[in-house]
C-alpha cells in the first residue's frame, strides 16, 4: 500500500515528523534519522504547555514532508543550489511514554530510549518538552565521549538548585557541564537580564564559552564560528527562546532581542561542518502561546535544514 496517498497532501494521511514511517519498535529501527518526542514539562516553573510541542511540530513539519523532506530524493535548497538528505532514511519512533510527577521513572526512560535509538546506529533527534530534558538527553550519548555541547538559548540554565530541585528548567546545562564525558560548552544567544554575576562566574570557571545575543549581532556568524574550540562529537541543544520572540513567539519564556533564524542557521551550519554532530535537540516550544503555529513551523525548518547540514558534512 505505499502508493495509497499519491497526491500526499499535508491535510491527508496520520502525522508524524516530515511524514517519516513511524516505527516505535526501537529494535526495529532502521534509518539514519530517529525522531523521539518528549512531552514533558514538569521541569517549567513558569507557562506551562511545552509537553505538547512534539505534537504541535509534527501537525506543521507535514507541510515540508509532503514534497519528500524525508524520502530518498531529499530536498533542494535555492540558497545553495544544493540537494540535501538524498537517500538519507528518517522514521518517527513516537513519544517517549512521560508519566506524571515520577521525575527519576521518567529521566531514566528518556536516557534509555535515546540510547536505543543509538545501538540502531541512527541520529537521534530529540523534540522537548521542557530545557530539563535534555540533560537525560546527553546522558545517553556517554559512548561518544569526550562530547562538546553547543547551546542555543536566551538563558544560561546554570542554576544549582531551587528548594532542593537540582534538575528542573534553569538547571540542565549545569548539570550537563557536570558530566565526566562532557568536554567544551559554548551557550549562544544569552541575553536575559535574569543572569547573574555568580552564573556566569561558575560557567566560565567551569570552562563554558558563553556568547551573548549582542556578541552574534557584532561579530557575525564567520567571527562567532572562530572563537569556538576545536569540535570533535557534538550534541547540539536548541531552545527556541533562543530566537526572537517575533519569529518564534510560542515559548514560555519569551525574551526580547533574540537571535533571527538565518544567525542561526548560519552557526548551525558552521557546527556542522567543524564537528561530528552525534545527535540534537529543540526543546521549550509551547504551542498553547504560539501565534498561527508560527514556532512549529519555524522549529520544523530547523531541523530539515540542521540535518541537511549535518549529513553534508558526515564523513564516509
Amino acid at each position: 500500500m505505499t502508493n495509497r496517498y499519491t497526491a500526499s497532501l499535508p491535510s491527508v494521511g496520520l502525522t508524524s515528523f516530515l511524514r517519516a514511517p513511524v516505527v516505535e519498535d526501537f529494535s526495529k529501527i532502521d534509518a539514519d534519522v530517529a525522531f523521539l518526542g518528549i512531552p514533558y514539562d514538569g521541569g517549567n516553573g513558569w507557562r506551562p504547555g511545552t509537553r505538547f510541542g512534539p505534537r504541535e511540530i509534527r501537525n506543521l513539519s507535514v507541510r515540508y514532508g509532503a514534497w519528500g523532506g524525508h524520502s530518498a530524493n531529499g530536498y533542494w535548497d535555492i540558497k545553495d543550489r544544493t540537494r540535501y538528505l538524498e537517500g538519507i532514511r528518517m522514521v518517527d519512533c513516537g513519544d517517549v511514554d512521560v508519566a506524571f510527577y515520577d521525575w527519576e521513572r521518567n529521566s531514566n526512560l528518556i536516557t534509555s530510549s535515546v540510547e536505543a535509538i543509538l545501538d540502531r546506529g541512527a541520529l537521534p533527534v530529540m523534540v522537548g518538552g521542557d530545557h530539563s530534558v535534555s540533560f537525560p538527553n546527553v546522558k545517553a550519548f556517554e559512548r561518544f565521549g569526550p562530547i562538546d555541547i553547543v547551546q542555543f538559548d536566551a538563558h544560561m540554565d546554570w542554576r544549582d538548585e531551587i528548594a532542593g530541585v537540582r534538575e528542573a528548567n534553569p538547571m540542565p546545562m549545569r548539570r550537563i557541564k557536570e558530566l565526566p564525558f562532557v568536554r567544551n560548552m559554548i551557550q549562544i544567544g544569552i541575553r536575559d537580564v535574569r543572569t547573574t554575576a555568580d552564573q556566569v562566574r561558575d560557567a566560565e570557571e567551569a570552562g563554558a564559552i558563553i556568547i551573548t545575543r549582542d556578541e552574534v549581532r557584532d561579530e557575525g556568524v564567520a567571527g562567532i564560528l572562530k572563537r569556538f574550540p576545536e569540535l570533535g562529537n557534538v550534541f547540539v541543544s536548541i531552545d527556541i527562546d533562543g530566537l526572537d520572540p517575533s519569529i518564534a513567539p510560542g515559548t514560555g519564556s519569551p525574551t526580547p532581542d533574540g537571535l533571527l533564524y538565518h544567525e542561526v542557521r548560519g552557526i548551525l551550519k558552521g557546527v556542522a561542518k567543524a564537528g561530528n554532530v552525534v545527535g540534537f535537540d529543540l526543546v521549550e516550544v509551547n504551542p498553547m502561546v504560539d501565534e498561527g503555529g508560527r514556532t512549529c513551523l519555524l522549529s520544523s525548518v530547523m531541523i530539515l535544514e540542521f540535518l541537511g547540514a549535518i549529513f553534508a558534512n558526515r564523513k564516509a
